[in-house]
């Protein structure tokens, strides 16, 4: 099947890419992960994107991130140390903010199929 241009659906992205203070916190929960986050840490794959809807301007995508950044931290946590209770306590706003730079592209167009 073609594509077409009414099959495209406009989305954007967040990137967030990981801070050195996240990749502290990795380290004092786990100290055997040192060494593969320093490779990990070199490396754009170690980027994850969030796909969200479009928004209008730069106050709208806070407002949609601003619910979402415990959760989004918490996968984050997860992806690296599957026990909960090893995470810091109390993630807030600030520590999503202080763990990764947010990176924004407003135009990401999703071509799949739907089903």
């Amino acid at each position: 099947m073609n594509t077409r241009l009414e099959d495209l659906e406009d989305l954007a992205a967040i990137v967030l890419v990981p801070t050195s203070s996240f990749k502290d916190v990795l380290v004092a929960a786990d100290p055997s992960l040192a060494d593969e986050l320093e490779d990990w840490f070199d490396h754009s794959d170690s980027q994850t994107v969030v796909l969200v809807p479009s928004p209008e301007d730069d106050e709208e995508l806070e407002t949609f991130l601003t619910p979402h950044k415990k959760a989004l931290a918490e996968k984050e946590l997860a992806h690296w140390i599957e026990n909960p209770a090893q995470w810091p306590k109390n993630l807030t706003d600030a520590k999503f903010d202080e763990w990764f730079e947010v990176r924004f592209h407003s135009v990401v167009l999703s071509v799949g199929e739907e089903e």
